[in-house]
C-alpha cells in the first residue's frame, strides 16, 4: 500500500485545502495535480468552481518536505494535457 501525506493548496478551486496524495519511490508526492484527479477526488463540489489549471508541487523550504501545490490557471480552452 502506498504511503500518502496531505499537502496544502494555494489558488485554484481548492484553495486552503489539502490533497492527500500517495508517494512516489523517493517519498515525493506527484509534481502536477490536474483537473482530472480533482474530480475524482471531488466531484461535483467543482461543478461552479474555475478547473482549467493544475497545481504543481513547490517546496517550502529546499527539496521539501514541506510542500504545498500552488495553482496554475491556464489559458481559457487550454487543458493540462494539452499545454505539456
Amino acid at each position: 500500500m502506498w504511503e500518502r501525506i496531505e499537502v496544502p493548496c494555494v489558488g485554484g478551486p481548492v484553495d486552503g485545502r489539502s490533497l492527500r496524495v500517495p508517494l512516489n519511490d523517493d517519498d515525493l508526492p506527484p509534481s502536477q495535480i490536474d483537473q482530472s484527479w480533482l474530480w475524482v477526488e471531488y466531484g461535483g463540489e467543482l461543478l461552479d468552481l474555475d478547473t482549467n489549471g493544475k497545481y504543481e508541487l513547490e517546496p517550502l523550504a529546499e527539496n521539501g518536505p514541506p510542500w504545498v501545490y500552488t495553482w496554475i490557471s491556464l489559458p481559457f480552452g487550454r487543458t493540462p494535457a494539452a499545454s505539456s
